[in-house]
């Protein structure tokens, strides 16, 4: 019976190890997510590893060379356990599949473990440092908070990867 096994790769390498495990006949599973990018004045969406530096291989243990995985381009290693590869449960996977969209990414939103009325901590910016309290998050990847400035409560909507739970 096929399990999941977890493997690193090497920086920003998570494709061509993909490409290359599938070439010799793994299954291999990479969950992406759309990342907004700023970079010289521009802002893009890219596809992004949910895990970087991390990917899936499904393979029965017994039967499978697993050993060559070490040696394909991108990876750096097989995790292991006592010089076996580490199992990943069946269930994570599939729940990290239930959460793709139907263009194959894991939708954000879905992950996010913020709850309505938790604290978060902004990160960059004008308000940096300040505590804001956790509203909701929209389909552009931005938060909407609620944060006290000048003895108000004043709604602030800033991207998703200023923020951090506080």
């Amino acid at each position: 019976m096929k399990s999941w096994f977890v493997a690193h790769t090497h920086p920003m390498k998570e494709q061509l190890a993909e490409k290359h495990l599938r070439e010799q006949g793994f299954d291999v599973y990479l969950p992406r997510f759309k990342k907004m990018r700023r970079h010289a004045r521009k802002v893009e969406e890219v596809l992004t590893p949910l895990f970087p530096r991390y990917l899936f291989v499904s393979m029965e243990l017994e039967t499978a060379h697993w050993r060559c995985i070490n040696n394909t381009r991108g990876i750096s290693y097989l995790l292991q356990n006592d010089g076996l590869p580490a199992e990943v449960p069946e269930q994570m996977i599939t729940v990290l599949k239930e959460k793709e969209a139907s263009d194959g990414l894991v939708s954000v939103n879905s992950l996010i473990a913020l709850v309505k009325g938790d604290k978060v901590r902004i990160l960059k910016g004008v308000f940096k440092d300040y505590l804001a309290t956790f509203e909701t998050m929209d389909a552009n990847q931005r938060v909407q908070l609620l944060l006290t400035f000048l003895g108000r409560e004043t709604k602030v909507f800033l991207p998703v990867y200023v923020v951090e739970a506080a």
